[in-house]
């Protein structure tokens, strides 16, 4: 037997530490993919089977496994090399916001105890979507989101059959599919942006001339079909808009044609607001000539109530981030426009717009925070390289859509999570390929 040589020797040992480091990324990647998970809505009403309490333990137990994805996957040379906090300078106006919002949201709010715990929860998913965008460009984003879509899928597919008198909802007159989720809304929204970033991911494998995987053209079908399920005509909305850009506008070759999307999304947004609050209601004789409502179901009444109680009081500052709905004397001041006995004036689930929403949670100057951070992250779109570009235009125009007519203020929910992997993203110019596989190929050799 020949004896082994010291460049066997060297050869096996690098064989072994790639096969170690393979090992670690599957394991961080399976737990970014839970986190996702638990973010899509998870467990939701499967807490039939796993219990009361096990949407908090599954909550606080992602929010646990993000500090310490963030503590120990930084380390490269072993525990010494760990950082607590990795700040990037690219990322400056994104943690401006975020201090924005803690400090704001602590100098108004009636209820700190709860408020603290909220502005932590809310400045760790932050801090968790740029660690993402840090470590995985955007075609590796789009795969992990895909993947803990399909699991949410499978999910959605088995509670259809443990629990089938219970996936429609049973509201009076509507038939709604709502899968293991509580309304229609939300499954629709999920499923709306799940389909998104799978055109996404396939219009990114077209280019390299690579066919889909069998359980991807699965996904996609049967995603279709649960949302048309859902009746669902805001997320369809939401997904055909940004999906028609990728589709026949987004140019493989010419980034001066680019979006820019921080100013897309503010003037988007700002605008279909404006336009809403005054064109709309000149145009009601003719909307309701075609059976269609000027009032957007009721929502520019409420529109206008936040706008003139945010005008009177709190204006600057807002009532805490995420503690408006909890404040009942604020709450009380949007119910006097309507009736004691209506829904209106009963209603506390939110301002269905994103940026009112905002407003009545961290005030102008957060609001201002808020669009200097898009304005920062998405200023050279062009030296972007192209997943990372894809990635970032399909979910900020989803989420420009969507916050039309819906509202977003979580702390760890995908659509936070998403807004912010996509401002990271952005902030990267230019990141070729993902620092997972550039740490890979170095490795290799």
């Amino acid at each position: 037997m020949r004896p082994r040589s010291a460049g066997d020797t060297s050869a096996s040992a690098s064989a072994a530490r790639n096969r170690s480091i393979e090992r670690r990324e599957k394991l961080i990647d399976s737990a970014v993919v839970l986190i996702l998970l638990v973010s899509m809505g998870f467990p939701g009403r499967y807490t039939r089977l796993l219990g009361g309490s096990s949407s908090t333990l599954l909550e606080y137990g992602t929010f646990g496994l993000q500090l310490v994805l963030m503590l120990f996957s930084s380390g490269r040379d072993g525990v010494m090399s760990i950082k607590l906090l990795d700040l990037k300078q690219r990322y400056t106006a994104v943690y401006y916001m975020a201090v924005v919002f803690f400090a704001d949201s602590m100098f108004v709010t009636r209820y700190p105890s709860e408020q603290i715990i909220t502005c932590v929860r809310f400045t760790v998913t932050i801090l968790f979507a740029l660690w993402m965008a840090d470590r995985y460009d955007g075609e590796d984003i789009l795969r992990l989101i895909c993947t803990a879509q399909m699991v949410f899928v499978v999910l959605t597919l088995l509670y259809c059959v443990l629990f089938p008198g219970t996936i429609f909802s049973k509201e009076q007159g509507e038939h709604d599919f709502i899968g293991f989720l509580r309304t229609k809304n939300n499954e629709a929204a999920e499923l709306s942006v799940g389909i998104l970033f799978q055109i996404a991911r396939f219009k990114l494998q077209r280019a390299r001339r690579e066919i889909p995987q069998r359980w991807e053209l699965m996904l996609f079908v049967v995603q279709g079909m649960m949302l048309f399920l859902c009746n669902a005509k805001g997320a369809l909305f939401c997904v055909a808009i940004p999906a028609a850009y990728l589709l026949f506008v987004e140019g493989r070759n010419d980034p001066e044609w680019r979006l820019p999307l921080g100013l897309v999304y503010v003037v988007g947004s700002v605008g279909f607001l404006i336009a809403a609050l005054t064109i709309l209601p000149l145009m009601e004789p003719l909307l309701s000539a075609i059976g269609k409502d000027a009032t957007l179901t009721g929502r520019t009444p409420l529109w206008r109530q936040i706008i003139l109680v945010m005008t009177n009081s709190h204006t600057f500052t807002g009532y805490g981030f995420g503690m408006f709905w909890r404040d009942r004397q604020a709450v009380a001041l949007l119910h006097t426009a309507f009736r004691s006995n209506s829904f209106m004036g009963t209603m506390t689930t939110g301002a269905h717009n994103v940026l009112l929403e905002y407003w009545l949670n961290v005030g102008l100057f957060g609001l201002a925070s808020y669009f200097i951070a898009l304005l920062a992250s998405f200023r050279q779109m062009r030296k972007l390289e192209r997943q990372n570009y894809i990635f970032c235009a399909a979910y900020m125009l989803w989420f420009m859509v969507m916050g039309w007519t819906e509202r977003s203020m979580s702390t760890y929910e995908y659509q936070m999570v998403f807004l912010f992997l996509a401002m990271g993203v952005g902030s990267n110019k230019p990141r070729p390929v993902s620092r997972r596989r550039a740490r890979l190929e170095k490795e290799a050799t």
